[in-house]
This record gives structure tokens, sequence and C-alpha cells, in this order.
């Protein structure tokens, strides 16, 4: 699956160059990328956007949300995505940080998107920490309802959810492939603005690894014939779980496995009792992975109930994937979820000591982070309403 990225503001530019970051680890890439901002110190520290399709922009009075929003160059932006639409691109991401002044850009960005290019628009954002300031908070909330109207689907990672618990990671092109770097531990103590600001960067890389896993898992014209699916899930059906389904969040789970043994008569375990015992490791396997990347290594927590449509994919050492665990997984999430669709496929990685499983649920209406930001709102509104946004000054995200 290929895409176009759009980062908004400080926080939607580290997602979008991050993306840009761990794609150019691949064989082909599959993302082209651009950059929006009025920050001119922001937009120098990105490492991967080429620097011509960073786009700066100076508006009278960065305060006054209006003026803000009036100066946004969409005209170029939009230059800077035909030139790199090559007729093969399946969609658009929009990326940004809910809360900050510049999301409140997307719906207009959106609709100049969508009157010139025929692939749906996606939102590709997180949620503040349930720390920071109320009014940031209360905007993320009314800036997140004006996005699912214009958006096709609107991917979500909450940063509260994973405050504390990000794994550390080498940068992308560090990394073991496509299923990510090395899990190194958590956030180093420190200072608090130098842990918000190892947080905000795991958390974008994070974001890059899983997004990636899933675009390039439909890319096959590339693909080693030894590494070729059984199953095979291409773009069109990632973009038919996600589109026209308003909330969309990401679970992901993986393990270490032990490398092929050829020689297993040498360690005296009997033959034939050796392929029962490994059938039920790697199905318990393939099974626990997929409730951890529901339960626990999910983007924004949600209740399966609330699901419309759903994807899975397990992705590794085809000599480490079970059929019969991903069968058991597939019945499970089928059972599970309040809507009808269910996709699946398995991606193929000789080169990877993990195993891992990518979860897609999409459609929900609502989230508890959500109704959280929304009731915030609501309580703020009341006590004397919403004011003008000062900017993303200090904001590491």
């Amino acid at each position: 699956m290929r895409i176009l990225t759009i980062g908004m503001g400080g926080a939607g530019c580290r997602i979008a160059d991050s993306l840009l970051s761990h794609d150019r680890t691949a064989s082909a890439q599959c993302i082209g990328a651009v950059a929006i901002d009025c920050d001119a110190e922001d937009l120098a520290a990105l490492l991967d956007i080429e620097s011509s399709n960073r786009l700066f922009f100076l508006p009278l009075d960065p305060t006054q949300p209006d003026d803000l929003l009036a100066h946004v160059p969409k005209d170029e932006m939009l230059s800077r995505l035909q030139a790199m639409d090559d007729g093969d691109i399946d969609a658009v991401f929009v990326c940004a940080g809910l809360g900050g002044t510049l999301a409140s850009a997307i719906p207009d960005v959106a609709n100049h998107i969508k009157g010139a290019m025929v692939e749906p628009v996606f939102g590709l954002c997180t949620l503040p920490l349930q720390s920071e300031d109320p009014m940031r908070l209360a905007r993320a909330a009314d800036q997140l309802d004006s996005l699912l109207p214009v958006l096709d689907g609107v991917i979500l990672f909450d940063n509260e959810a994973w405050k504390g618990k990000v794994p550390a990671a080498p940068p992308a092109g560090r990394g073991k492939g496509p299923l990510g770097g090395v899990m190194v531990g958590k956030i180093r103590a420190g200072t608090v603005e130098e842990e918000l600001k190892n947080h905000f960067s795991a958390l974008n890389s994070l974001i890059g690894r899983r997004v990636l896993l899933l675009l390039r898992a439909g890319e096959h014209s590339y693909r080693d014939p030894g590494e070729m699916p059984e199953m095979v899930l291409d773009a069109g059906e990632v973009l038919n779980t996600i589109e026209g389904t308003g909330l969309v969040t990401l679970g992901y789970a993986r393990e270490e496995v032990a490398p092929a043994r050829p020689f297993r008569h040498l360690l005296g375990v009997a033959p034939r009792d050796l392929p029962v015992q490994e059938c039920h490791v790697k199905a318990s396997r393939v099974v626990d992975l997929a409730r951890k990347a529901v339960f626990e290594e999910i983007s924004t927590p949600t209740a399966l109930e609330k699901v419309k449509k759903a994807l899975v994919l397990v992705a590794g050492p085809s000599h480490e994937m079970s059929m019969k665990g991903f069968m058991a997984v597939r019945k499970w999430l089928d059972r599970s979820i309040g809507g009808l669709e269910l996709r699946a496929g398995d991606y193929p990685v000789r080169e990877t000591r993990y195993l891992g499983i990518l979860v897609v649920l999409a459609g929900m209406d609502t989230l508890p982070r959500v109704e959280e930001l929304r009731e915030i709102r609501a309580r703020i509104k009341k006590e004397g309403g919403l004011t003008p946004d000062p900017g993303e000054s200090g904001r590491t995200e």
C-alpha cells in the first residue's frame, strides 16, 4: 500500500518524518511526505523529509487561529503531493497532534486535497496527555469532532495510554527490519521535560513501525519468492477495513522466537513427540500475542463489541507461524466484534527474530479516551468557554 503523508504542526511533522525514516529501511519505498509548520526550527530539525518538501509559513499573529489557518500554504502543499503521485498512490494520510493549533486546519486541508485528488484521505493523530492544559484537551475534542465528518477514517494513538510504557528503540535505520528495532526498556528517568521528549520520540517511532508494517503487508510485487504470503492481504483490503469507518486503532504485539533447529534429533527429543509439542507452543503463542495486541498494546483502548470491522495480520518467520493458532484468533475476533467484516493475512519475513501480530480495529463511533476529552470540554465550556490556542510552542511531541 502506497501513501502520501502530510505533517501538520510540530507533532504531525515529526510523525510524518518517523514514517518516512522507517520506510527507507525497506527495499522498496511506499511513502512520500510533506511537512507544514510555522516554526522554522521545528522544520529544520526534521531528519528525513526533503528540504524542498518542508513548507514554512508565517502568519501575522500566530495567537489568532483564524489568521494562522488563513496562511496555511494549501496550494503549494497540493502541488508537492501531485508531484510525488506516480499514479500508484492508494491514500493520503494527514498527521497531527490533536490539541495543537494546526490540527484545526485539517478539515480545510482535507477538502482542498479531495477537490483535486481521488484518493481517500485519512487522519493519523495523537491524543494529548491527561496532564496537559485542560484547554488543550478540550480543543483536541473539538478538533476530532471536526475531523470525523471530513476524513475517511482517523487512526488514533493515545499518549496517555502509552505514558511510561513506550519501549525505547534505536533509530529506524538501525532496526531489525519491518518488525522494528529491539525493545530496550522504558523511558529513562530525568527531568520532566526530558521524559516527555523521550516519550514523544519513542511513541513517534512506535507509530512509524506499526503503520509501516501494515502498509508493507500489501506490497507483494517486490517480495522475494520465498517470502510470498499464503493469505494475501492487499491494499484494497486494508482500505476497505479503515475507509468510511470513523475511528481506528492499531494493536501490535511481538515475541522473540528461537532460531530454526535443523538437527533436532540431537537434542534427545523423540521425533514423534516434537511436532505435537511445537504445534501447541506455536498455536498458543499466536493466540497470546493477539490478545496482548488487543488488550495491552493497542494504540487507543476500545471495547471489541463497539468494533464494526477488523483486520489481523501475522508477521515473522514462516516456520514460526501457526495456522491453527491463526484460525483460532480469527474465530475469536469474528465472535467478539460487533460488526461482520473480518480480514486476515500473513506477512512472511525471513530476516527477523520476531513473530508479531498486528490487529486493526475500525468503525468505532467513540472511544473511552475520546469521551474523557469531551467531558473535559463540556466542563470547561460550562465554566466559561474555550479561549484561542496560543500555539504549539514548548511542545516536543
